[in-house]
């Protein structure tokens, strides 16, 4: 059976386009309407439209009906959304309000008409046929998924000026229409649409370059003897046998303890000092070219580094890197990754000339072994890597000893206070 379009949508079948703009455009001047050029396609059993709408109609003509957070089964299987997540629409306005002048991009949504409108079609033998939609002046189509993009793009026009919020009302939003009278299938295409997989942080800090530090996360890698071609940028986690070294978004807790202090520091603020400490581009190459030249040095002075900027990266001499891996170096670790990181945080911090001796010791003076006695009780315990703050911390301290430094001021705060909770328990 041919798919159709669900009652309230009439289709009125014309025997070619500029016959059905003509109707369409008749029918919009004399009823105070709205004529939206369309496509109609089909998925499954049903059919759909698909078109753009100005960034102006998501205010006046899109409606939300969200459930109230610890709603009763009743109070939720009646409305058409989940409860709103406030701090995403936000981050979705704020996002717009920084870009909307330059390059943004927002997927489309998923409407849903219930009001009687009329669609002038071509009478074509085929399931992909354009036309167009006009839509009553008093109805509303209703959001089945993109809530949190709607509210976002009201909060951004909302705070904007006459001239922005006119720049921006030109803008529009793709949209996919349903014709959907049934309030389960409401609920069910919600679910469906909702099954897209979140991209893997490795993937995430190589895409998302509107933050600085991600940026830098690429050009860090590939400035890097030892990261470039040894760094998996879509991965999750890696595995033994792998023949990259670290994960993309490892390298990037790497830089978030070069530029913050702590791999722990939450993303909001990390982007926040990002944007804050590399705002113009002088400041961005002096960043990168301070940590690759550190990284680069400590290449040379880690002897297990040494060797593995030796290997060739995707040939065969690369299957040596879980060799190395098995044979177990705290440096090869995130954790070893992120105390090189504080390291280089505390040197920078200071603003040391000759940081360049502190990092020979860390080559010279650390055996970084995991059999070592030198990580038992703090960042080795038995034969397992320990990735909490505290044993971080306390082989951080004794790394710092080993080479010389003493810990920061914001350091030696942190760990009087840290002491003073622990006296007072």
């Amino acid at each position: 059976m041919e798919p159709t379009l669900s009652q309230p949508v009439n289709e009125k079948r014309c025997s070619s386009l500029e016959e059905a703009e003509r109707q369409a455009g008749a029918e919009a001047a004399n009823t105070a309407g709205f004529s939206v050029p369309v496509v109609r396609f089909r998925q499954g059993t049903r059919t759909f439209l698909t078109g753009a709408i100005p960034m102006s109609w998501v205010i006046s003509r899109l409606e939300t009906r969200a459930a109230e957070k610890r709603s009763a089964l009743s109070e939720t299987k009646s409305a058409l959304n989940r409860p709103e997540i406030p701090e995403h629409s936000r981050a979705i306005a704020k996002y717009l309000k920084e870009n909307y002048a330059k390059q943004y991009i927002i997927p489309p949504l998923t409407l849903n008409i219930q009001q009687k409108a009329n669609l002038y079609i071509v009478d074509y033998n085929s399931d992909f046929l354009p036309g167009y939609l006009v839509i009553p002046a008093t109805a509303k189509m209703s959001i089945t998924d993109g809530q949190h993009r709607r509210k976002g793009v009201i909060q951004a026009m909302e705070e904007m000026n006459d001239e922005e919020r006119d720049r921006f009302a030109t803008n529009a939003l793709a949209v996919m229409i349903t014709c959907e009278p049934d309030i389960k299938q409401i609920h069910q295409d919600f679910a469906d649409c909702s099954k897209t997989k979140p991209l893997p942080p490795s993937l995430l800090a190589v895409y998302d370059t509107r933050n600085p530090s991600n940026r830098l996360v690429i050009d860090l890698i590939e400035k890097c003897d030892l990261f470039n071609g040894r760094i998996d940028t879509t991965s999750k986690t890696l595995s033994k046998k792998s023949t990259f070294l670290f994960l993309a978004n490892q390298v990037r807790q790497l830089l978030k303890e070069l530029l913050c202090g702590s791999y722990a520091t939450p993303d909001t603020d990390f982007e926040r000092r990002s944007t804050e400490q590399l705002a113009t581009e002088q400041q961005y190459q002096a960043a990168l070219t301070k940590y690759a030249s550190y990284i680069n040095h400590l290449t040379t002075a880690i002897p297990v580094w040494s060797e593995i900027k030796k290997l060739q990266p995707g040939a065969l001499e690369a299957s040596q890197i879980p060799a190395k891996r098995v044979e177990g170096w705290v440096c090869l670790t995130a954790t070893g990754l992120n105390l090189i990181g504080r390291v280089g945080h505390n040197l920078f911090t200071k603003g040391v000339e000759n940081w360049k001796d502190y990092a020979d010791k860390l080559g010279s003076n650390i055996n970084w072994r995991k059999s070592s006695e030198f990580w038992q009780g703090n960042i080795i315990m038995g034969n397992k890597v320990m990735t909490q703050q505290a044993p971080l911390r306390i082989g951080y301290e004794k790394v710092l000893a080993s080479i010389g430094l003493t810990s920061t001021k914001a350091e030696a705060a942190e760990k009087a206070e840290a002491a003073g909770v622990a006296a007072a328990n």
